[in-house]
């Protein structure tokens, strides 16, 4: 091949490659985007992202025309006004994209925001404002939170209140523990029945502290028996957590012979039309699982009575966090949006907190849940108590000493009786 036709055909070559690039250039932008996953180092991958902009916007302006005449000069081709435009404004726009999603300030705003708007659709009470259903109203007069123990843990208390026939009895109470320097979430349930002091007012179980004196009550009574300080509460009742579950398309559930046979021949499952559960693992409706966490006559594989109820519940809560944890941004942000707008939500967190902890479980990436239940085997006994005008059933801790430091073990790392800790058994610090 002579040297002319050589060099012809390097010229063919190179203005297919300029025009294979001249139309792929966004594509291959939103490429790089896509393979951001690949890029160990943050800084590493905007750098790339400065150098695609700058080749792509100038590639866009200056649109050479590589066609030759006689290997005369090559000729600019004129780029329409609306097109620099849009190339700029895109280009621009993807940055500020790459910004806000993989920098830390960027997804602080972004988690920000969203949190912003969760919690406007939220119900929050303190000392001014009780904004609570008409069961409930008159016993979350006030909340009144302790002093953080601990920074790096944060203590939620999950309530699900009964309302039949007029109750407002907290029948789930379970502390969610989020620690940011164990990068872990746990599950305390705590039982319903347990026989303990509420201040002010007669021992009875800790589930009707609640209706005696709000949440307020309810905090004292678990601080002052269970040495644990709260943060904060979320409360759904019966007919909420149905919602959830629902809008979660349902939840997996995995049941006994002896569980299926009763919860569909008895009222738990309070629709008649979703009494077709069976043995086995299978998904079930917001009204399945209800009555399935309800259900405390039938054992489960391990626990029976109360204790088998618990087991239910965390056994449910634990079903969500794994569908949860599925989903990506986007659709935790739908999920979130049909949640809020159909669900009602009762909490006294507020929204500086709300939006700090929405941070700082998303930086978790935890991979399951922890449990425990209160009490714990071989540390409890029952006992038959006057309350009121019956003799009830109650669950009685046989060593309260070694109890708090099964929780305070669990939840902060540390025992009760730490050199740190203050007097008060509520006062464990690390």
């Amino acid at each position: 091949m002579d040297k002319d036709n050589y060099r012809n055909a390097n010229e063919k070559n190179d203005s297919s490659s300029s025009n294979s690039n001249k139309g792929n250039g966004l594509d291959q932008y939103s490429k790089n985007i896509n393979n951001v996953a690949g890029y160990e180092d943050e800084d590493a991958f905007l750098d790339e992202v400065n150098s695609s902009l700058a080749k792509q916007i100038s590639m866009e302006l200056e649109d050479k025309d590589t066609s030759t005449k006689d290997n005369g000069p090559k000729k600019k081709g004129k780029i329409p006004k609306g097109v620099k435009i849009f190339a700029i404004v895109f280009s621009v726009i993807m940055l500020l994209g790459c910004l806000l999603v993989f920098t830390p300030g960027g997804r602080k705003i972004i988690i920000n925001l969203a949190g912003n708007y969760i919690y406007g659709k939220l119900n929050y009470e303190d000392s001014n404002t009780q904004e609570t259903t008409d069961t409930i109203e008159n016993t979350t007069e006030q909340t009144n939170k302790p002093e953080k123990p601990v920074d790096d843990v944060v203590n939620i208390l999950l309530l699900g209140v009964e309302e039949i026939g007029g109750a407002s009895n907290t029948d789930t109470m379970i502390v969610a523990t989020m620690n940011t320097k164990n990068h872990t979430m746990k599950l305390t349930s705590l039982m319903r029945d347990i026989y303990v002091e509420i201040p002010g007012h007669d021992n009875n179980k800790l589930n009707s502290a609640f209706a005696r004196g709000g949440v307020d009550l309810l905090y004292q009574t678990i601080q002052n028996n269970f040495g644990v300080q709260l943060d904060g509460y979320v409360l759904v009742n019966f007919n909420a957590f149905e919602k959830i579950v629902d809008l979660l398309d349902g939840v997996e559930v995995t049941l006994t012979s002896t569980e299926a046979n009763y919860l569909n021949r008895t009222n738990y499952i309070s629709d008649p039309a979703n009494r077709t559960v069976k043995e086995g693992t299978q998904m079930m409706n917001g009204n399945q699982a209800l009555g399935y966490c309800r259900v405390r006559k039938v054992p489960t594989e391990t626990e029976h009575d109360d204790f088998g109820r618990t087991q239910r519940q965390r056994a449910v809560l634990n079903s969500i966090f794994e569908k949860l944890k599925k989903k990506n941004i986007v659709q935790l942000g739908l999920f979130m949006n049909d949640v809020l707008n159909d669900v009602d939500i009762h909490t006294d967190i507020t929204q500086s907190e709300f939006n700090r902890y929405l941070e700082e479980a998303a930086s978790l990436n935890v991979g399951k849940l922890e449990q425990l239940r209160i009490p714990t085997d071989g540390n409890f006994g029952f006992d038959n108590v006057q309350i009121g005008k019956y003799n009830q059933s109650v669950v009685v801790p046989t060593d309260w000493d070694a109890m708090r430091q099964e929780i305070h073990q669990f939840i902060y790392g540390t025992g009760t009786d730490d050199e740190n800790s203050s007097d008060e058994t509520t006062d464990t610090e690390e």
